[in-house]
């Protein structure tokens, strides 16, 4: 998912009402199960129940342009999440069986287990030539899997990229030189970079729950940080003119769909805001990372044509 090219120039008055409006009504119907899209009578009732102004939003009867983009926006991401994020959304057994599928779909050959101490920490893949990790998850017992999410986006991007430079296991915080010095490192470490950690042209965080039971503040924290990664990738860009493509890539249909849609409903927010270039969920990783990663690739290769 990418922004919608209408509501992404929008001001920072249009992004208050949506939070605002948002944090008044609630993301969804209760006991529906279904993302709410707000009415400008919804949203008079949001102010009203508030104590604000209503005078920006014009009438019920007859509404503001802010009021119909706002009505706009939120049909359209109601849209987005009711119709195709939760249908992309998988359980911990269907994130096995694409994480199986995708394997076998790019040729990644099977190196073996990675150990420390004793402890199978990832198991190694051969993909285009090039040592791809894949780590296990936290788990004990029979929950310690390889981290089906992680996995899936690694295999697709090596894939893609064709034996060109990745780091599938960043241990640096991401870079960025302008005017030939250093001008910005970031606040924290990526999941994956491209080419690199230093001058990425991409970048993404992997958040993947497939045996949380309990919805708590790790997941919120998930967006909070996401959003501050976001403003700091944005600063970037409009300094430096490089453009910095940023993913958030999620999965588990228990903890976002079933506890976190609000949340879901604040990344989509975030990617129309301009601070997350691409939101990806599930199984969206195999139709979207492809195409991705394969701009990347040609981006690179231009790059070494310049250079070289």
């Amino acid at each position: 998912m990418q922004a919608e090219p209408r509501f992404a120039s929008q001001s920072q008055t249009f992004w208050a009402y949506v939070r605002t409006i948002t944090e008044a009504l609630g993301s969804s119907v209760p006991r529906s199960g279904v993302i709410s899209a707000f009415t400008p009578a919804d949203m008079h009732r949001a102010m009203a129940r508030l104590g604000r102004s209503t005078e920006a939003l014009g009438s019920v009867h007859d509404p503001s342009d802010l009021a119909l983009l706002l009505e706009d926006y939120f049909a359209y991401r109601a849209a987005v999440l009711n119709q195709q994020v939760k249908s992309d959304l998988m359980v911990t057994a269907e994130a096995s069986e694409l994480f199986d599928g995708v394997v076998e779909a790019t040729g990644a050959i099977l190196l073996g287990p990675v150990m420390k101490a004793g402890k199978q920490i990832a198991v190694d893949y051969l993909v285009h030539g090039d040592t791809v990790r894949v780590p296990m998850n936290k788990q004990t017992g029979e929950m310690r899997q390889p981290s089906f999410l992680t996995g899936i986006v690694n295999l697709v991007v090596a894939d893609a990229l064709g034996g060109r430079p990745c780091d599938y296991d960043p241990r640096a915080l991401p870079v960025i030189d302008f005017e030939g010095t250093l001008y910005a490192a970031m606040s924290r470490r990526m999941d994956g970079s491209m080419p690199a950690t230093v001058n990425p042209l991409a970048m993404w965080e992997i958040k993947e729950y497939y045996y949380t039971t309990t919805f708590g503040s790790k997941i919120s924290d998930a967006v909070y940080i996401t959003a501050l990664d976001g403003y700091e990738r944005a600063e970037v860009e409009a300094v430096t003119g490089v453009p910095i493509d940023h993913l958030i890539i999620v999965d588990a249909y228990d903890t976002w769909w079933v506890k976190g849609k609000s949340y879901l409903c604040r990344l989509v927010d975030l990617v129309n805001m301009g601070k997350v270039t691409h939101l990806i969920c599930g199984r969206e990783a195999v139709r979207e990372l492809p195409l991705l990663a394969a701009e990347w690739a040609a981006r690179w290769d231009d790059q070494e044509q310049q250079h070289g």
